[in-house]
């Protein structure tokens, strides 16, 4: 068995994106922020609330911190489409991660070729589902 790595960003410090520098919170920032943590402003209510996801995330992000304790500075905040995940896939976001995108394939399926794009950080997945993409190839597809 293979041990576990965490992903790592292979960014020389030359191609490291420049910080995004995220502005001091506002006196109507910081209400809503002592509200959550409170408990008088539920989290969830924020999008509607404000209508800005990324205001909403921001605040959530922020409260979260206060609430337990623990940082979410490493965690990604601006450069993410929150609006496009509004009642799709994802509730209450506090940021998002990038995941490296692996393509299996080609899987042959009633007799169309179709590549896999694979989103992992496990090793060995998509060699692994590229060899069973080769085997259904090989036996005629599925």
């Amino acid at each position: 068995m293979v041990p576990q790595r965490p992903a790592k960003v292979a960014l020389s410090q030359a191609e490291k994106p420049a910080p995004i520098i995220i502005p001091a919170l506002s006196e109507d920032d910081e209400e809503i922020i002592q509200s959550v943590v409170q408990g008088k402003t539920p989290s969830y209510s924020l999008e509607s609330k404000l209508g800005d996801c990324l205001r909403a995330a921001s605040i959530r992000k922020e409260a979260l911190q206060r609430i337990t304790g623990k940082s979410l500075e490493g965690l990604p905040l601006e450069g993410f489409d929150y609006e496009s995940i509004l009642g799709q896939c994802c509730e209450m976001p506090v940021g998002y991660v990038q995941i490296p995108v692996g393509i299996a394939g080609p899987l042959l399926l009633d007799g169309r070729e179709y590549s896999v794009p694979m989103a992992t950080t496990e090793g060995c997945l998509v060699a692994s589902t590229n060899r069973g993409c080769k085997a259904i190839f090989v036996s005629g597809g599925a």
